[in-house]
């Protein structure tokens, strides 16, 4: 599998707006309205937090993906360097964190969606391709501890909860039509991470996206009519 095109402009205004709002998926929430004035509909999906689909959008056609590469960004309000006099956490750390969680994020949708799912990834636009645009946003570390070894310049960063967002929108791959949107947040227990200068992903990590590729897969299957 070839690695894809960056995420488009319409994702990254949907990004913004759910990094300020704090994806609260309430029902009077703005990002209800967003999507009502798109045309699309709330519906209950098991596991997900909030999903709104185009009324009589036919998923059928579609055997291949275009999964887009993950943005990645931190909460606004993600400032480990305050909370401990032990360490200061610089731009290309944060970098290499978003890095290594897209490069983590794309292991698993190829595992998920292409060898245990049988769709076919691609790179290009075509009429039988659906694509996945996903960005996870409001990364939250917090209580982090540190362990340092000042000769050897190895630092290890352990959070012990947390939380992130991810954010998907399913289009037509031609004509970038919006047929579905997905936000679903985890929290908690559920984000207990680490990571050194050169390791920023774990089985922790690597769990909740399989969550949530496996969701995917599993909502791509029901509406192709296929077992899952």
């Amino acid at each position: 599998m070839k690695r894809l095109h960056p995420a488009q402009p319409a994702l990254l205004a949907t990004i913004a707006m759910c990094a300020l709002l704090a994806c609260q998926a309430t029902k009077q929430s703005p990002i209800d309205e967003l999507s009502t004035q798109e045309g699309l509909q709330r519906a209950d999906v098991k596991g997900v937090d909030a999903v709104y689909r185009r009324p009589g959008a036919n998923l059928t056609p579609y055997n291949k993906l275009l999964v887009r590469p993950v943005y990645v960004e931190f909460s606004k309000n993600w400032k480990p360097e305050q909370d401990s006099a032990l360490y200061r956490m610089n731009e290309p750390d944060r970098e290499k964190i978003r890095t290594e969680l897209a490069q983590l994020f794309a292991e698993v949708m190829v595992e998920e969606l292409e060898t245990e799912g049988g769709y076919q990834l691609v790179d290009e636009p075509a009429a039988d391709v659906l694509e996945v645009r996903p960005a996870i946003v409001n990364l939250y570390i917090t209580a982090p501890d540190v362990s340092m070894q000042t000769a050897g310049r190895v630092r290890t960063y352990t959070a012990d909860a947390g939380e992130m967002t991810l954010i998907a929108e399913l289009r037509d791959s031609v004509t970038g039509t919006l047929l579905a949107r997905a936000f679903d947040r985890s929290e908690g227990n559920d984000m207990m991470w680490q990571w050194t200068t050169s390791v920023t992903n774990t089985a922790d990590a690597r769990r909740i996206i399989t969550t949530w590729a496996d969701t995917l897969r599993k909502a791509l299957d029901t509406a192709r009519g296929k077992q899952s």
